[in-house]
């Protein structure tokens, strides 16, 4: 057996097994019921879940197959209930076929009406159910004054009839309309998850993008460097095997370039295809921010509290680099909080003041020594140290920070701190660079 065909059959499985869930789920509940105009004419709440189950748990399964299925379940259930009462056989029959027979009918009356589940409309599937409701509740009637000798329903017993479908079609509306919202809240909430994760991880890499272009800078200065030393040892006349060695440092560093260009090319066009908002509200930010740290917090089971007082709202082109500062000063919270106890609170404020944004980002975690403060924004340069993994983080963080600040945004930035009380980084921005009217 192919995988093919093994993954049809378990599918099929699953079809019977919700199939025979249904029927037994309908027999059960057609037991709450009232008598009314003819005996052993039911009125019951299962009718009310009947196309609720139809248009959810068998939205994948043939109408007529949960109908027929149903109504087989149905009809034996009742049959053992009457059974163990005492009921003479010849009677069961009699009593147990026209409400049993309801089910089958109303699968015939529903799949006229709604030929395809997963495209019908809310409003033509609940006129569906009122006239599925209302036609199979006269069958049933009509059968059970037959087999009584009594005539056909007559007007009075219609119009109770289609009272009856009346107030069990908007019970079963109200059931299937909360269903669909609920159902669109959780896609909502799902796409959404996933717009923030996009979001986070294009910031993370046009992050390190940015840092990737100033390392170019660098790798250009060794390769130059390395040309030069090249061009010394010519003219020193030394070995020809350390001139070649010259050689082959200027050509690889040359190849590490291009090389490097070419990742950098690569992941700025994946990141342009991939994701294309151009703007963004400094609150819908905020709220990316929050989500996505209180979800690291709960991961790491750290006890820690965002407080946010941010005044202003406003659109933004420079989202990306926005939220990579900021992130990178709430994560150094996080990091620094952690090293002293397991909980703690995480301060992030803004306010406008004479043309400029004005940003804090303040914890109340071990503080940072004199010794430390001077060197904290420089390249690799890191006062964290897990005591358990015995990593050294890399110290890139506030180093690019520093650098969005006063190099991208044309802004500058501050640390103070005081140990055993916390950390506060203070940064300003023009409002010219930062804000999009």
């Amino acid at each position: 057996m192919d995988i093919d065909e093994k993954n049809g059959e378990n599918t099929g499985m699953k079809q019977w097994r919700r199939t025979l869930a249904i029927g037994i789920i309908i027999a059960l509940t057609s037991q709450i019921y009232w008598n009314v105009f003819v005996n052993n004419f039911r009125i019951s709440t299962s009718v009310i879940l009947l196309p609720v189950l139809i248009m959810t748990v068998g939205s994948q399964i043939h109408t007529l197959t949960i109908c027929s299925v149903t109504a087989l379940i149905v009809f034996l259930f009742r049959f053992g209930v009457y059974y163990l009462q005492g009921v003479p056989l010849e009677n069961i029959f009699l009593l147990i076929l026209p409400g049993s027979l309801f089910y089958l009918f109303y699968g015939l009356i529903f799949k006229v009406q709604i030929r395809n589940k997963h495209i019908a409309q809310m409003e033509h599937i609940i006129i569906a159910i009122f006239f599925c409701d209302f036609g199979a509740n006269v069958f049933e009637v009509t059968l059970q004054e037959y087999f009584q000798g009594q005539p056909f329903p007559e007007g009075d017993t219609l119009q109770k009839l289609f009272l009856i479908a009346m107030v069990r079609t908007l019970f079963a509306a109200v059931a299937l309309i909360g269903e669909s919202q609920y159902r669109s809240l959780l896609k909502k909430e799902e796409h959404e998850t996933r717009y923030q994760r996009l979001f986070l991880m294009t910031t993370g890499l046009k992050n390190e993008i940015y840092l990737m272009h100033k390392n170019t800078e660098e790798i250009e200065r060794v390769m130059s460097n390395a040309y030069r030393l090249y061009e010394e040892i010519l003219k020193l006349d030394l070995p020809r095997e350390m001139q070649q060695m010259g050689l082959e440092i200027a050509r690889d560093v040359h190849e590490i370039k291009k090389d490097y260009i070419r990742i950098i090319q690569g992941i700025e066009q994946e990141i342009d295809e991939g994701y294309d908002e151009e703007r963004m509200s400094f609150q819908d930010l905020l709220h990316i921010l929050e989500q996505s740290t209180y979800q690291i917090l709960a991961d790491k089971k750290l006890d820690i509290r965002l407080l946010f007082d941010c005044r202003d709202n406003f659109m933004t082109k420079e989202h990306y680099i926005l939220m990579a500062i900021l992130k990178n000063l709430v994560s150094n919270a996080i990091e620094a909080i952690e090293t002293k106890s397991r909980n703690g609170t995480i301060r992030i404020s803004e306010r406008r003041e004479a043309g400029t944004y004005i940003f804090d980002v303040s914890d109340d975690g071990p503080g940072i020594t004199e010794k430390h403060l001077p060197n904290i924004f420089k390249m690799g340069y890191s006062t964290k140290f897990d005591e358990k993994t015995g990593n050294i983080y890399r110290g890139v963080g506030l180093c690019g920070v520093k650098n969005a600040v006063e190099e991208q945004f044309k802004g500058s930035i501050s640390v103070s701190s005081t140990v055993g009380r916390g950390t506060r980084f203070h940064f300003e921005i023009p409002v010219g660079v930062l804000e999009e009217l």
